[in-house]
C-alpha cells in the first residue's frame, strides 16, 4: 500500500514568514517526502515582514525547489477567468508540472464552479503537440493545434484560446475545500471526516486529504487519501514525518504525486 498523500500548510502572513523562513521550510519539507504545499494568503496580515503573494511565492519557490507540488491560494473573487486560467498556467510551466490551484471552500450561486470548468477549457487551447518550432520550415505552431472555447455561461463569456501553451500537466491539480464542489475538483481537503462519504459519491476520481486537529489518529481508521499539516518553521516536517517518511521523490509532476491522471486535451480527443 502506497503511503499516505501528506500535504503542508504555510500561512503566507504570518509574522514570521520572510522569504528564507518561507524557503527553509519548503526545502525542510520537500526533503521529508510532503508531496505538496499550500500556500495560504487568506488570513488577515500580521504586523511583520511576511505578506506575501501566494502566486508571487509559488514562482520564487519553484525556483528554489525540485519536486514538491505548490498550491496556491484563491484568486480574487473579481478575477476574469482568462487571466486565471493564464497566471495557473504559467506557474505549471515555471514549477515543471508542479502546480496546484485552490479554487475555493463554497459555491452557492455556482459561479467558482464554471470558473473551474472555463479555465480547464482555456488550458486546451493548444495541443500538446501544437508547438513544434520547426525552423527549416518556418513553423513555430500549427494553426490547426490552436483552439477557441466560445464559453456562454451564467457568469462568465469567454472566447479564447488562451495565449499560452498546454500546461504540463494537461490541467494543474484543481483542490478545493469541503463538500460543496468536490465534483469539480481533483484534490478535496476536509475538516470534517463525515462528509467524507459524500465527497467519495460525488467525486469518486478526486484525492481526499483531513485538515482536524486529531487527524493523525483519524486517518488510520477512515479512507482518506492523506493528511494536510500546518507548518510553520524548518523543524515541522520533521516532527509531522518522522525520520524516514516514504516519498514520492522520482514523480516528475504534483498529478503524478497524487496519483492523478494526466487528462487529454478535450479537441485532441475529439479529432482522435
Amino acid at each position: 500500500m502506497s503511503a499516505p498523500i501528506l500535504v503542508g500548510r504555510i500561512d503566507t502572513h504570518a509574522g514570521h514568514a520572510t522569504f528564507d523562513t518561507l524557503t527553509g521550510i519548503a526545502r525542510a519539507a520537500e526533503r521529508a517526502g510532503f508531496d505538496a504545499l499550500v500556500l495560504d494568503d487568506s488570513t488577515p496580515a500580521a504586523t511583520g515582514p511576511g505578506r506575501f503573494e501566494a502566486t508571487t511565492l509559488a514562482a520564487a519557490l519553484a525556483a528554489v525547489t525540485e519536486h514538491i507540488g505548490l498550491i496556491v491560494s484563491a484568486l480574487p473573487v473579481d478575477q476574469a477567468p482568462y487571466h486565471v486560467a493564464r497566471i495557473v498556467a504559467s506557474l505549471d510551466h515555471l514549477g515543471r508540472g508542479r502546480t496546484g490551484w485552490f479554487a475555493g471552500t463554497d459555491d452557492p450561486q455556482g459561479r467558482t464552479a464554471e470558473l473551474i470548468e472555463v479555465a480547464r477549457g482555456l488550458w486546451d487551447s493548444f495541443d500538446d503537440d501544437a508547438y513544434v518550432h520547426d525552423r527549416a520550415d518556418g513553423l513555430y505552431w500549427r494553426l490547426d493545434a490552436m483552439h477557441r472555447l466560445d464559453h456562454r455561461g451564467r457568469h462568465f463569456d469567454v472566447a479564447g484560446p488562451l495565449n499560452v501553451a498546454r500546461p504540463p500537466q494537461g490541467h494543474p491539480v484543481v483542490a478545493v475545500r469541503g463538500p460543496g464542489l468536490a465534483a469539480h475538483a481533483d484534490l478535496v481537503l476536509l475538516d470534517d471526516p463525515a462528509d467524507l462519504p459524500r465527497v467519495r459519491e460525488r467525486a469518486p476520481h478526486a484525492k481526499v486529504l483531513l485538515t482536524a486537529p486529531d487527524a493523525a489518529d483519524l486517518l488510520a481508521a477512515s479512507p482518506a487519501d492523506g493528511l494536510v499539516v500546518p507548518l510553520r518553521d524548518a523543524h515541522d516536517p520533521l516532527r509531522a514525518t518522522g525520520p524516514a517518511t516514504p516519498g514520492r521523490a522520482d514523480a516528475p509532476t504534483l498529478r503524478d504525486r497524487l496519483a492523478l491522471r494526466r487528462p487529454a486535451g478535450r479537441y485532441a480527443t475529439a479529432t482522435a
